[in-house]
């Protein structure tokens, strides 16, 4: 088959020689001669590349001119391999700074004394848990109502959907227990309403499957986007990471109580309503941050601080907040009115930042440092009593307003100082004697400029008004 192809082609090839009239036969037929044998040592050389099975040339024309070594080069050596790094020796962990982890305090403790997580908690099996209740629920998500009664254990978390509600009946025990295998605790996640209906004398009852709750013992309940009415009455929370999350949400509470948690209530963006509830042994009683808060008639003691609020619009009337180891109230920004209310017992009976404010009716005495701080912002002091305190009774720094009708007396370290250039008028109130020089020995004031006044007191009470408390 090759020389056929061979033969064709010097076919093709020889009518293109030119056959000179005047050149002999001879020459003409060694010429020839001369051509076909080059064309068949070249077609017998070049037959691998054309020809055999694994020709890459096979079925193609081309024109090749190369030239072949007479040895190949060696073939090529698969490359070591790399022999296995050893991994990189583990940096030493830092120890955790003690600053941020609870403290754990001996259950007989003093009021001023709030009560922390424990950094170490005991081994699950030395404490007693809760024995077989009579409903098990499971990593439960409620498509539809449900109602619980008696004693209820979740284990994992319990999830309500949004266009379900969950109502749990007075007397009711609803207890939590966490997965092992997952890392956060056991919640109850209310983006539809919740209902807790419980009494004076048959209190609802949330906590963890252990008889002896400890702070972070289960999550708490979050309101999750709820901004159905949920209603609670009468309820207890203990052992809880916050008692109540509000997120966006909106919450009505009545007869709550909220004791050995992190956090007793924090609401995000929310709105709430809390009448005669207590929040107790916590680290913060309530934190508001970008919400709505009315409280009334209800107590926050003992608790690391008391109430935290920041840009918050807050009406608080006829509260307690006492026997807090920080301050019993931190606000910033936002505004507030306080009226009828006790601050005592506290290291800081109350500190405003930036915030405009009413205070009618209140009583700050007995905490150990300064009654009230106010920082910037504006403020009107109606009919309140500043004594007994172990700093000063009212500190003031660059705050717009005015005091009436009030009492200051009794403080260690002063009754009243303006540590800043704005004059803050204080006429008509009772500092504690009808002798000029010694109110004035119980003002303190920045240096000033000019002659005029940081606190004008004159006119003053020659006695105490019966009107502050």
């Amino acid at each position: 088959m090759n020389f056929v192809r061979i033969f064709n082609t010097l076919k093709l090839w020889m009518p293109m020689i030119p056959t000179p009239g005047r050149m002999p036969f001879n020459l003409f037929s060694s010429i020839r001669l001369l051509v076909a044998c080059c064309g068949l040592l070249l077609a017998c050389g070049c037959q691998k590349l054309f020809h055999d099975q694994d020709a890459l040339l096979k079925g193609r024309t081309v024109a090749v001119s190369m030239s072949v070594q007479d040895t190949p080069p060696p073939a090529a050596q698969a490359l070591p391999h790399a022999e296995s790094a050893a991994p990189p020796p583990a940096l030493p962990l830092r120890p955790l700074d003690q600053r941020l982890l609870p403290t754990q305090q001996p259950v007989s403790m003093q009021p001023s004394q709030p009560l922390a997580a424990s950094s170490e908690r005991p081994a699950a099996t030395a404490r007693q848990q809760l024995a077989e209740a009579a409903v098990v629920l499971t990593e439960r998500v409620m498509t539809e109502d449900l109602v619980l009664r008696g004693t209820v254990l979740v284990k994992g978390s319990l999830i309500v959907a949004p266009q379900a509600t969950l109502r749990i009946e007075a007397g009711s025990e609803v207890r939590f227990s966490a997965d092992p295998t997952l890392p956060q605790p056991s919640r109850l996640v209310v983006q539809g309403r919740l209902v807790i209906s419980g009494t004076a004398q048959q209190p609802v009852l949330l906590g963890p499957a252990y008889q002896q709750a400890e702070p972070g013992d289960w999550g708490g309940v979050v309101l999750l986007g709820s901004e159905k009415k949920n209603s609670i009455e009468y309820c207890r929370i203990e052992g809880a990471q916050t008692g109540i999350q509000a997120q966006n949400a909106y919450l009505n509470a009545r007869g709550l109580q909220v004791t050995t948690a992190l956090r007793g209530i924090e609401l995000h963006g929310s709105e709430t309503s809390v009448q005669g509830s207590t929040i107790r042994r916590c680290d913060i009683g309530i934190r508001l941050v970008d919400s709505e808060a009315d409280l009334r008639d209800s107590t926050i003691r003992e608790n690391r601080q008391g109430i935290v609020a920041r840009r918050t619009s807050g009406s608080l009337s006829n509260i307690t907040v006492s026997a807090n180891a920080q301050e019993g109230i931190e606000w910033e920004q936002g505004r507030y009115r306080i009226s009828g209310s006790l601050v005592a017992g506290n290291r800081t009976g109350a500190r405003f930042v930036d915030a405009d404010g009413q205070l009618t009716l209140c009583r700050f005495h007995d905490n150990r440092a300064h009654g009230a701080e106010l920082s910037a912002g504006q403020v009107r002091i109606r009919n309140s009593s500043f004594s007994n305190n172990g700093g000063v009774g009212l500190v003031l720094e660059q705050v717009q307003g005015m005091m009436t009708g009030s009492a200051l007396q009794d403080n260690r370290g002063a009754n009243l100082e303006n540590r800043g250039q704005e004059p803050f008028p204080a006429l008509l109130n009772w500092w504690g004697s009808a002798d000029q020089q010694q109110i004035v020995a119980g003002i303190l004031t920045a240096p000033r400029q000019d002659e005029l006044p940081l606190i004008p007191f004159v006119p003053f009470l020659k006695e105490r008004p019966a009107t502050a408390p």
